[in-house]
């Protein structure tokens, strides 16, 4: 084999083997990027818990009724109206972001959805 002969081929070697790690390494920042929108569950003591400490927003969009109103945000933190363009928010959780912790519910309260 001469000296170019062997230069090719651990040139193409190398194109192969980095096409490969550059696979995985695509497919393992995808993962990481999926698993940022998973919400931790932590056990807690529900005992001091307000409902003044929830931490959601709503957008008062309008509504006739509780179906017409859902939950949005990459954390359900958003309450909207089915009839608004669902929220896009950044993928973060916070603890005061969890309803059921907090006993509020995504409602229609007045012809607007918001939490209760």
């Amino acid at each position: 084999m001469s000296r170019d002969s062997i230069a090719i081929f651990i040139f193409f070697f190398f194109l192969r083997f980095t096409g490969a790690l550059m696979r995985i390494l695509f497919l393992v920042l995808i993962g990481v990027m999926l698993s940022g929108c998973v919400i931790p569950t932590t056990p807690s003591n529900n005992s001091n818990i307000s409902k003044s400490d929830f931490c959601g927003t709503s957008t008062y969009g309008a509504c006739g009724s509780d179906v017409d109103c859902a939950r949005g945000g990459c954390s359900n933190q958003v309450c909207h109206s089915t009839n608004e363009t669902a929220p896009i928010t950044t993928c973060e959780y916070k603890e005061c972001y969890s309803a059921g912790k907090y006993g509020v519910e995504c409602s229609c309260i007045n012809e607007k959805c918001q939490w209760n």
